[in-house]
Parts: structure tokens; sequence; C-alpha cells
């Protein structure tokens, strides 16, 4: 008995070794974080969603545990909605003891049939390890505290009417309401007045999707202003869901990681308290350059 939610559909089978599956169909007609994150005309899966969708089945197995991270994700391919059909996806799950806890070894597959073949073919399109302990989320020893963003400099912010010039997202993942320089970090502001994530809008979410999304485009928006590159979601090394969202403003701030390679990144209020915490958030550039019009107002910002 355990929890449902939005990326939580049936289990279809349970083995001591084989672990969990649990099959959850995806209308790209119902559900905004489809519709609304679209890759040249289709839907296709925010990586943030992925992530949420093994917690909730790691959750779903074991209800009276917390998630203290989803860790070691990787985005292996696009799992697309073609023609805007609804699609069906699997998650794997294997369970594995930790110290006081439980490591979830989770898989996100995708099945399809294609022309001329007789058997379907499988991918695997996610990837990554949820631990569960008993006991609230623990912000890590040593964790730095995170100073709040300064107010926008006298170079100016980019603003949404611009980012999404460049981003593709409709109206529910339009997450930046603005991204400028703060020192040697980005902030980026969480946009007001989002319409819902997912349907029905009243069903929690244990990661906070929007808030990861938050960190990933402020990271690309200073990608973007510094390199001129665009550049998709290729792995993390760790997401922590601190605390929950209020009614305060909050901002993603991103920070090149020591020594990594990656980008760590935090969701603090206006008085530094953390919300969410990256470490370790590498990306894969996208092939095609961004016209010199187009990247300009993120170079002033980032200049």
């Amino acid at each position: 008995g355990g929890r449902g939610g939005v990326t939580v559909g049936r289990a279809v089978r349970m083995g001591v070794w084989s672990g969990l599956e649990i099959e959850t169909t995806l209308d790209p007609a119902e559900q905004p974080f489809l519709d609304h994150h679209r890759i040249d005309g289709t839907p296709v899966l925010p990586g943030v969603m992925g992530v949420e969708a093994f917690a909730q089945a790691a959750s779903f197995l074991f209800p009276d545990l917390t998630v203290q991270a989803v860790e070691n994700v990787e985005f292996l391919a696009p799992f697309k909605f073609y023609r805007d059909a609804p699609r069906t996806m699997t998650i794997r799950l294997q369970l594995r003891s930790d110290g006081d806890g439980l490591v979830a070894l989770c898989t996100l597959l995708g099945s399809r049939t294609l022309p001329n073949q007789s058997e379907p073919q499988v991918t695997e399109h996610f990837r990554a390890r949820v631990r569960l302990t008993a006991g609230p989320p623990a912000e890590p020893p040593g964790e730095p505290a995170v100073a709040a963003p300064r107010p926008v400099p006298a170079a100016g912010a980019v603003g949404a009417g611009d980012v999404y010039k460049v981003y593709f997202h409709g109206p529910a993942y339009q997450v930046v309401g603005e991204a400028w320089k703060d020192g040697d970090r980005i902030a980026g502001r969480l946009a007001d007045g989002l319409p819902p994530n997912h349907q029905p809008a009243a069903l929690p979410t244990l990661m906070e999707p929007r808030l990861i999304e938050l960190c990933f485009q402020t990271a690309g928006i200073g990608e973007l202003g510094t390199h001129g590159r665009m550049a998709l979601p290729l792995r993390v090394d760790s997401v922590r869901t601190l605390r929950r969202p209020n009614s305060e403003a909050l901002y993603a701030v991103t920070h090149p990681q020591n020594g990594g390679g990656g980008v760590d990144a935090w969701v603090v209020d206006g008085q530094g308290n953390v919300y969410l915490a990256l470490s370790g958030y590498r990306t894969i550039e996208l092939p095609g350059g961004m016209t010199p019009e187009v990247l300009q107002p993120f170079q002033t910002a980032m200049a």
C-alpha cells in the first residue's frame, strides 16, 4: 500500500531478484509537463519528471521512509510521445541495503514497435539511485551556507521574453522570471504565477521538479551568455529536496563545481534558506549555433 502520484501507475511485477516494475501511461493531452515541454513539436518527458518518477516509485514501495537524495542520475535518451499519442513508461527498481537505509537502483524504460519489426524495441531512457532513510531530509555535514542572490546589477538581467525565444518550453516550464550574473554565480528568479505542472494539480511531488528545472535553466542561461552554447541535461550527481516552497520568492543560484567540470546549484529564498540542493550537473551541447541577435541579451547580462 504505497503512495500514488502522477508518475506512479500500476505495479506489474515484483520479485526478490527482479525487483519491482511499475507501468504508467502518460498523455500529452492531459499533462502540462508534456504538452509544454516539446522538442521540434514532439512532447518529451522532462528529465526532472524522470527524477520525480524515480522518487515516487521508491516511495510507493516504502511510504514510511524519506527520500534523502536521488543520485547518479543519467539522462541517456529522450522519451518522446510521437504524434502526441499516450505512451507507457516502465520503471524498474532493484533494492540494496545501505548503512541504516536503502538504495533503489532505478531505470526508466520505453518500448516501441517499429515498422517491419516483430519484437518491440526497448530503450533505457533514464537511470538513477534513490537513497531512502527514516527521518527527515538532512543537509549533509559541511554543507556551506548559501547566500541569497544580490539584486540585479547595473548590467541588467535577461528576461523571460528573451529566454523563451531560445528555450522551447511552454508556460508550465517557463520557470525563469529573469536571470543575472551574481559575482561568480548565476542567479535565476522563479517566475510568478506558473500554471500547474501536472493534473490532477493537487497531487504532491516529492522532488519539486520545477525547482530542479529552475536550476537546469539558470545554469543553461549562464552557458548561453558565457559560451554561446545550448545544451541538454546529461547527468546529475545528486539532488536533494530540503524544504517545501511556500509563498516566499525563490531563486536558483548556480556555481561551477570545484574540479568536477559540472555545476552545483541551490534554490534559496531571500534569507538564504535552502529548499533544494543539486550537485554535479553536466550537459551535452546541442549542435547548431545561435544567431548573434538571439545571444546578445544573454551575453550582455552575463558580461
